[in-house]
């Protein structure tokens, strides 16, 4: 079956405006011609009496009328009245008896006037109108009588247009009406033409059926779309929410499209991208529904200008969960082989007393040892729940004495299993690279004191991390640029393991503060504060 294409949105412009163009001038017609034959009616009424009043106090047509003036001077006198005056079309002047003394038509001069409407005239009525059929067709005309020098009347004077006249000023009306209408009708269609371009360039060469269509069906493909989608104006009005947004952040979306940004999601900081105008990817938030999401957020620009932002929603709770799980085996696993390493080490010290017929000393080093592993081991299992940085914690451990570098966890650490202020895989990039780097640092060291001091701080308001060495501290020339990626003094291909640490510190909006004192040491201290929650991230 084949379906009609429907017009264009310039054809349909183009039609409404001849439509409009039409009614207005047919209702215009009407109206105009209406008031502006009225006018003319009355323009007219009002000539043609002021004519029969001055014609009928003439003396030449009182002087015919007394017989004292011929009747072709009246004519005479009459015709060039007539030819030089453009809205009269006759005159006729008649005696008591009705008897015509002039007329246009001179044969018809003597007759008797066919019209009663004469009789006001004679009786010495004021002049006024009549329309009537005389001698020489309809006309409208105005009646006036004539009177002699005594004030009698002697006779009458008519004077009157044709209907046919009328009906020429009612065309010639009509005619400049349908002219200006033609103009109006051309003006129309040009500027609806202009407009219906404009239109097009505004929906980006569509048609608005088409446009409509494609808008709906990208609609259709955002909502389906498992991201979810949530962007807001430069007035930090919510635009757009998709329902797997609206899903994650448990919101209803026909009651949020048209809010305040903060009115449904009081914790959000989407508006911050309003004022940097600087992209954010990848970070991690907890969602109104306590789900596990990343969120990259982006400026919207228009011709230049900020004009919103859009935070994509990635669903990650299950992802998140792997990969700490992932994580904690990892390290799990360096931890073991560090214990590899040194077990082997031990194994080798205990082979060596036995040989020598030392085996006293061989059961007390192991009793040592064991005590000692047991207690650090234990120590940071019962401080720290956290799976990934225990393991993280051990595995380090492990390596430092390795290396003869002794780390120690302060004693006043704790963390909890669900620590709601950063995901386990923040911990262990920023732990990891900070203990990792005051490793080398030591290792390469001479110092004769070698430690590395670990403290972790967690409350309700806030959340404390602390990484010190012993080592010869930072230098001077390094120091201003030792977060930029690449600024290292351990050689090339190195120096990014501190700029990891500060873009996480800056995803979850804490402070870097650093000392550093040559030939002492340097420290590290990471704070997060309350004010601005890291779960908190869209």
């Amino acid at each position: 079956m084949h379906t009609q294409a429907k017009p264009s949105i310039r054809a349909q412009l183009i039609h409404l405006s001849f439509v409009i163009v039409v009614v207005s001038i047919a209702l215009s017609l009407v109206g105009t011609l209406y008031f502006s034959l009225r006018s003319e009616q009355a323009a007219l009424d009002n000539n043609l009496l002021n004519s029969a009043s001055i014609l009928s106090q003439v003396p030449m047509l009182q002087e015919a009328l007394q017989g004292e003036l011929s009747i072709d001077e009246l004519a005479d006198y009459l015709d060039d009245t007539i030819l030089h005056t453009s809205d009269i079309d006759l005159i006729l002047v008649g005696d008591t008896s009705s008897t015509l003394f002039y007329v246009p038509d001179r044969s018809l001069i003597g007759t008797p006037y066919s019209g009663t409407a004469q009789a006001e005239a004679l009786a010495g009525a004021s002049p006024y109108t009549s329309n009537e059929t005389g001698p020489m067709g309809s006309d409208h005309s105005a009646y006036a009588p004539v009177r002699d020098e005594a004030g009698s009347v002697i006779g009458f004077v008519i004077v009157g247009v044709y209907f046919r006249s009328m009906a020429v000023v009612a065309l010639h009306t009509a005619l400049r009406l349908i002219a200006v209408g033609i103009v109006a009708a051309v003006l129309g269609s040009l500027l609806a033409q202009r407009l219906s371009l404009r239109i097009k360039e505004s929906l980006l060469g569509y048609e608005p059926d088409a446009f409509a269509r494609q808008f709906l069906q990208r609609e259709d493909i955002l909502d389906a779309l498992e991201e979810g989608i949530l962007a807001i104006d430069s007035d930090q009005t919510v635009i757009f929410l998709n329902d797997s947004a609206a899903e994650m952040l448990s919101l209803d979306r026909t009651a949020t499209l048209g809010r305040r940004l903060h009115e449904v999601y009081p914790r959000s900081t989407l508006d911050r991208i309003l004022r940097t105008g600087q992209p954010e990817y990848n970070v991690s938030m907890s969602s109104l529904k306590e789900i596990r999401v990343l969120a990259d957020r982006l400026p919207l620009y228009e011709n230049g200008r900020l004009a919103g932002a859009v935070s994509i929603f990635r669903n990650r709770t299950e992802l998140t969960r792997m990969a700490d799980d992932l994580t904690g085996v990892r390290h799990m696993v360096e931890a073991m082989r560090a214990y590899t390493h040194e077990f082997l080490n031990k194994l080798h010290v205990i082979l060596g007393l036995l040989q020598i017929g030392d085996p006293e000393k061989a059961q007390q080093y192991i009793m040592d040892t064991s005590q000692t592993h047991r207690e650090a081991v234990g120590r940071i299992m019962s401080q720290i729940r956290q799976p990934s940085v225990a393991a993280l914690l051990v595995g380090k451990t492990s390596r430092a004495n390795e290396l003869g570098i002794r780390l120690v966890l302060d004693r006043e650490s704790a963390l909890s299993e669900d620590s709601p202020w950063l995901p386990p895989d923040a911990y262990v990039t920023i732990l990891g690279n900070l203990i990792e780097n005051a490793i080398e640092v030591l290792n390469q060291s001479r110092s004769s004191t070698k430690e590395i001091s670990v403290s972790i701080r967690e409350s309700e308001e806030s959340l404390l991390l602390c990484v010190e060495d012993t080592g010869p501290g930072v230098s001077p020339a390094l120091r201003s640029t030792m977060f930029q990626r690449g600024a290292t003094s351990k050689g090339k291909g190195r120096g990014t393991g501190l700029s990891l640490v500060q873009e996480v510190v800056e995803a979850y909006h804490g402070e870097i503060r650093v000392e550093s004192e040559s030939g002492v040491g340097t420290s590290f201290f990471l704070s997060f504060c309350r004010e601005d929650p890291p779960e908190n991230k869209e």
